[in-house]
């Protein structure tokens, strides 16, 4: 191979380098500015990846198609609750829990600091019927998950919730910083997973979706919770 050939397919080989790298600089730009902030409104959400902007812990996690930041009750994140939906009657929140709704026989808003064992105080809600919890990760992070259903109700029973969705057949059970509530409803059955011990704080992720539907969401609801990332950890 003469000298000139030779030359011709050095610079060839050392564009093709550059080129290489142009595109992995770009790449890796573009793949951090996938994480971006959640809508203020109520919109349709791109496949990618999100970051809460005041939810603490914070947190990133990546959505598919049919997620949306629709708001329930006018709020979509705070610094206690970030919740995503799907559809028109499923959806996902990450909470840190500051307080709760206490237990009455009649369901009137009795607000109260949230419990230190939050695992403990829903497996034991008169008015809820749970699963065994068992183990889980999200994010690195050590918690259980169990299944919540709504459970025998007092006669006369009428809570707060049943004023939204016009049935007294829900229980009340997070007060949220933003005004709202959070609350299960029956024929509207969740899954609860408590992180306990998270950046000091205990975080509790719940999705849910109507009774008929259920089977089918819990597959894409894991699919957002498996790439949670705890920013700082």
């Amino acid at each position: 191979m003469n000298r000139l050939l030779v030359g011709r397919v050095l610079r060839l080989g050392l564009l093709v380098v550059l080129v290489v790298l142009a595109l992995s600089a770009c790449g890796g730009d573009e793949k951090k500015a996938k994480a971006r902030p959640l809508p203020e409104d109520p919109k349709a959400l791109r496949p990618g990846t999100y970051r809460s902007e005041e939810f603490k812990p914070s947190l990133s996690f990546h959505v598919g198609k049919g997620w949306s930041s629709a708001p329930l009750e006018g709020y979509g994140e705070a610094h206690d609750v970030l919740l995503i939906a799907r559809g028109q009657t499923a959806g996902m929140s990450f909470v840190n829990v500051q307080e709760v709704y206490k237990p009455t026989r009649t369901g009137s808003a009795i607000v109260v600091d949230a419990p230190e064992d939050m695992v403990g105080w829903l497996q034991q809600h008169p008015y809820l019927q749970t699963s065994k919890p068992e183990p889980v990760r999200v994010g690195g992070v050590k918690g259980v998950e169990f299944d919540v259903v709504v459970g025998d109700l007092p006669k006369g029973y009428n809570p707060t919730c049943s004023s939204i969705i016009g049935d007294p057949n829900c229980v009340d059970l997070v007060r949220l910083s933003t005004g709202g509530s959070l609350f299960v409803a029956e024929g509207y059955p969740g899954r609860g997973i408590v992180l306990e011990d998270l950046e000091r704080e205990t975080v509790t992720i719940g999705f849910f979706s109507p009774a008929s539907e259920f089977e089918e969401f819990v597959p894409e609801a894991q699919k957002v919770i498996d790439t949670v990332k705890w920013r700082g950890l």
